[in-house]
């Protein structure tokens, strides 16, 4: 427990490997492994990448500084407050998806009696959800780290009791499946994308380490690393056991998270495994919800300081987790849509802010340690956030790229 690489890094591994991992067998439904396996291939890279240069820069200011902090160190107070309004909204959305996935969910264990009034149990429930690790995360890093490792490791040992029993059921033909269309690999980005979207976590991270830039490097290169081998491992095993025309129907008639573990039930004739994924998808939840939330409250406590607001935990609290249940009770299953929307903001906060920022930082402070690549990999990684947005727009509003399914 006084580890706290260890624990930073399942935190931010845990803030991934959650309601995003989940999503991830409904959006790659068409697509089939191998095309899954080279986005996810080319996101570990592109989004380990960003998060050492967020560490880059966290080393020339204090501990506890903020994106919001960082950004107006570089480019004023302007650029602070646009950056507020974006990872606010950002992190928003995924909370909010994150409420109604629970309610989805939860709404599986309730007993018959309770389930006559499907939208008013699944609101109850994800308010029980919101409100109870809302209280945990309010009550400080420590105790959600607690939490976190708890619960992390809990997932940890229902995954691999879930890989021994879908491992005998994978089929090669399954995992030869073509994409129904190759375009998909665009398609697919915003989602896919969401699901390294750890870095709103760098710098509750950085102030948890101390400031230690070699720490908060560690920690965010193993845990970006541990998401990608788990997500791997996890498509390896539903693109295997799940027949891709099947999976294809069930998610048409249901794109959401009961989708898929109905599909689980369907292929492999067996309620007990649907059940148990059910189990780790309520786990993963948590996790994910913890880390983000982590991020939102020390994005609201920065943004509170700036304008010498009350800045309590009782307020920074209810600023963080009342916006998304309201929202979530009034649109309660745009799960994957707030997912896809999340993404394209994502590209921003994940990519594009942390280029500006280092190549701001490089010139201020050539003396700091740098990250690998040089400019010719910022601008990389910039034209690969523009793919990725422009990939959005035209899956959304245009017919020139295939819709996922759901």
């Amino acid at each position: 427990m006084k580890n706290k690489v260890l624990g930073s890094t399942l935190i931010i591994a845990g803030t991934a490997v959650g309601a995003g991992m989940l999503a991830m067998p409904l959006t790659s439904a068409q697509m089939g492994f191998g095309l899954t396996f080279v986005l996810l291939f080319l996101l570990w890279i592109l989004l380990t990448y960003t998060a050492l240069l967020y560490a880059e820069v966290h080393q020339h200011d204090k501990n506890d500084a903020g994106i919001a902090s960082l950004t107006e160190k570089y480019f004023g107070k302007n650029g602070r407050l646009f950056v507020n309004f974006i990872l606010l909204f950002f992190m928003y959305a995924v909370l909010t998806a994150y409420v109604t996935g629970s309610g989805d969910l939860l709404f599986g264990l309730l007993p018959e009696s309770m389930t006559g009034n499907g939208d008013l149990a699944r609101k109850i429930s994800s308010l029980m959800f919101s409100i109870g690790f809302g209280l945990i995360v309010t009550l400080g890093i420590s105790v959600a780290d607690v939490t976190n490792r708890i619960s992390f490791s809990l997932k940890v040992l229902v995954f691999i009791a879930i890989l021994f029993l879908l491992f005998n059921k994978v089929s090669l033909p399954n995992l030869q499946a073509s994409p129904t269309n190759n375009l998909l690999f665009f398609s697919a980005m915003p989602v896919f994308f969401m699901t390294f979207g750890f870095h709103i976590c760098t710098p509750t991270i950085n102030e948890y380490l101390e400031g230690d830039n070699k720490k908060v490097k560690l920690a965010c290169f193993l845990g970006s690393t541990g998401i990608f081998i788990i997500y791997i491992v996890w498509q390896f095993a539903t693109h295997g056991v799940l027949e891709q025309s099947t999976l294809i129907e069930i998610l048409n008639k249901d794109p959401s998270l009961n989708g898929l573990i109905e599909a689980f039930k369907v292929t492999t004739g067996s309620n007990h495994l649907g059940e148990i994924i059910r189990v780790f998808s309520i786990l993963a939840l948590i996790t994910s919800y913890i880390g983000v939330a982590l991020g939102l409250s020390s994005a609201v406590k920065d943004l509170l300081m700036h304008f010498n607001l009350r800045h309590d935990r009782i307020t920074i609290g209810l600023i963080t987790f009342l916006p998304p249940i309201i929202v979530g009770f009034t649109y309660p299953k745009i799960f994957l849509s707030a997912f896809a929307f999340a993404g394209i903001i994502f590209a921003f906060i994940g990519v594009i802010l942390p280029v500006l920022l280092t190549y701001k930082a490089r010139i201020a402070h050539p003396e700091g340690t740098q990250t690998r690549g040089g400019t010719p990999a910022l601008v990389i990684a910039t034209l690969f956030a523009v793919v990725i947005m422009i990939a959005y727009l035209l899956s959304i509003f245009t017919d020139v790229l295939p819709t996922v399914t759901g």
